[in-house]
């Protein structure tokens, strides 16, 4: 299925993506560090293996400041900080979240272990964590029309292996994340996996060019409602509508 999303309004924005007490850091023996990875337990936060302490860092998921208790075990982050390696603690600048895709579930294959938001195909495992409201925890508790936020790694393909699935709260605008592809400059639209991306009237941010290029790894933002044979339309405006060059994830 061919879908569109419009990541447009007068603040129309696409981005280039480019458990235990928390404690005094030790600081003998801490190096920089950009570290990428799932949130496997909080206290201060759990990232491959190290305990970041967060006291003093920025909390952001999807480019909105957020308290640590908005954070979820299984959501993939991006740490900034240092960290002692032999210690396996650290101390974080920032820690971000951005959610691979969230929007409205648009097919289910529960034999299969996939579901498909916005274009892009989710492939759900035993290791995939879901959040409150998801009953059962598992594929058979979401129908099509569900609206949900997906974090997870990319696969090949453009397949978005998920780590945990949460439904969306209020009006959370649509996001995709993933790479750009059959980019259209005269049209100002895009694709990613199968999501086509009008990015006439958004605001770009980050991209070298001023543009988006193909190959780029590109976040999209946008609110809206679904048209007969239109796809997604994110007319409605606001700030959240962004294109902007992912990093790091």
């Amino acid at each position: 299925m061919k879908t569109t999303l419009a990541a447009a309004g007068a603040l129309a924005v696409l981005v280039a993506c480019g458990g235990g007490s928390t404690g005094s850091m030790p600081q003998a023996g801490m190096q920089p560090v950009v570290t990428s990875g799932t949130i496997t337990a909080f206290g201060s936060i759990f990232v491959n293996g190290v305990r970041y302490d967060v006291s003093a860092a920025s909390l952001t998921k999807n480019d909105t400041s957020v308290a640590q208790s908005a954070l979820s075990v299984g959501e993939v982050a991006l740490v900034r900080g240092r960290e002692d390696a032999q210690s396996g603690q650290g101390a974080a600048d920032s820690v971000d979240v951005e959610d691979r895709v969230v929007g409205p579930i648009t097919t289910i294959d529960a034999a299969g272990g996939q579901l498909t938001v916005l274009g892009q195909t989710i492939s759900v495992t035993a290791s995939t964590s879901f959040g409150p409201g998801i009953t059962p925890a598992d594929l058979t508790g979401l129908k099509m029309g569900d609206g949900i936020e997906v974090s997870g790694l990319a696969g090949t393909g453009g397949l978005i292996m998920a780590t945990r699935i949460g439904r969306t709260e209020g009006n959370e605008p649509m996001q995709a994340m993933g790479t750009a592809s059959t980019v259209d400059t005269a049209a100002h639209t895009l694709m990613i996996n199968a999501l086509t991306v009008d990015f006439s009237a958004a605001n770009l941010i980050g991209f070298a060019s001023g543009e988006p290029a193909a190959g780029d790894l590109v976040i999209v933002r946008g609110r809206g409602s679904r048209r007969p044979g239109r796809g997604w339309n994110g007319g409605g405006g606001g700030p959240d509508h962004a294109l902007r060059v992912g990093d790091g994830f």
